[in-house]
């Protein structure tokens, strides 16, 4: 499944030093885990963001609309990601541009969807488009 509200960006790979593991959950980390986190505000992404900063953890942030097709067909996947095959070993998060435009506008994000990974508050990888198989490849490799 492919698509992109509007842009012309491509994908993007982060150069980055973090090691990768398969790591577990334990608290406070647990809070964050078996569930999609919408975010409403900038303070809300900077805590969780700070929170977790310093473990070797994915999190998968979903900028998205809901007058996006290609949004709306990749949610049910990333929802089944979030709930079932990455339960334990990645945070999965949302964030409305039409709600979050400071987010949004922070992070450059310029078509829908987009999909930035960070690890240890950095941003890792970007992926602009509905493009699930490359966002499912690079969260194998990367969490």
């Amino acid at each position: 499944m492919m698509g992109s509200c509007f842009s012309n960006k491509e994908s993007v790979a982060v150069s980055s030093d973090i090691n990768q593991s398969n790591q577990d959950f334990s608290l406070p980390l647990n809070q964050y885990v078996n569930k999609i986190h919408e975010i409403t505000t900038q303070e809300e992404f900077n805590n969780l963001i700070t929170d977790i900063q310093n473990q070797n953890i994915l999190i998968v942030c979903d900028f998205y609309a809901i007058w996006c097709p290609p949004c709306l067909q990749c949610a049910p996947t990333i929802e089944k990601w979030a709930l079932n095959d990455y339960k334990t070993s990645v945070i999965f998060i949302k964030i409305d541009v039409d709600q979050n435009s400071e987010l949004s506008n922070q992070y450059s994000v310029r078509a829908l969807p987009t999909f930035i990974l960070f690890k240890q508050g950095k941003e890792i990888f970007r992926l602009t488009g509905a493009d699930l198989l490359k966002l499912k490849k690079e969260i194998d490799r990367l969490k």
